[in-house]
């Protein structure tokens, strides 16, 4: 169970659910299957495909639809960006200084936004998808291994179908299409965080990822020819 915040962190979260609700908004036009609800309270990690710069925004928007508030880990250059950084900050994601010994810091600091009840949103390629047929490339193990440390955390993979990178921008309204998979069985792991673990967790993560963009792409061709 999540600990209840202050009056000034809820008035702050609600500043924040407000000011992304309107930018995702603006940025996308977008469409959603669900086969399972994210919980109203407690801890969740949602992993996802990363297809643009944008869609955290959609994602976003997607998780304060259940009156949730998402916690991205994201590339730490990002929090220097105008505007752009100045909502990260604001809005407490969390920076990923990728590359360098600090990276698992990330990490830790995904699971202390768990053991406080939050949502934390992860994308396990830790990149943009850039394999040609846009599918989810190969991961890193950082998303199972947050989900082995924290079993009381449901995992639910979120798969993603719209603009290709480089065709979009905040400004011009695009489509797009979620697919919210079930919640992922980790529980054969039990008890267990070694490496083999993670690895073989991490296969599992991607394989219900994939087939949630495989679902999301075939609801998006189908909403294109209805037009």
């Amino acid at each position: 169970m999540g600990q209840k915040k202050p009056l000034l962190l809820r008035a702050k979260d609600a500043a924040g659910f407000a000011l992304v609700w309107s930018l995702a908004k603006v940025a996308h036009r977008v469409r959603y299957t669900r086969s399972d609800d994210i919980p109203g309270e407690g801890p969740v990690i949602i992993v996802a495909n990363h297809m643009t710069m944008s869609e955290p925004l959609a994602v976003a928007r997607m998780v304060i639809g259940h009156s949730r508030f998402p916690h991205f880990l994201a590339m730490r250059e990002v929090f220097s960006w105008p505007v752009v950084g100045w909502l990260a900050r604001a809005t407490g994601q969390i920076p990923v200084a990728r590359g360098s010994a600090n990276a698992a810091a990330a990490l830790d600091e995904a699971g202390r936004r768990l053991d406080l009840g939050q949502v934390v949103v992860l994308y396990p390629e830790g990149r943009l998808t850039t394999e040609p047929d846009r599918m989810p490339g190969p991961a890193r193990t950082g998303a199972a291994r947050l989900a082995l440390k924290h079993p009381e955390a449901p995992v639910f993979p979120v798969g993603l179908w719209g603009p290709k990178q480089g065709t979009e921008h905040l400004w011009h309204r695009h489509s797009a299409h979620f697919s919210v998979g079930p919640r992922i069985d980790l529980s054969v792991f039990a008890g267990r965080t070694d490496d083999q673990a993670a690895r073989e967790a991490t296969d599992l993560i991607m394989a219900a990822i994939r087939t949630e963009v495989l679902n999301a792409k075939a609801q998006h061709a189908v909403r294109h020819d209805e037009r």
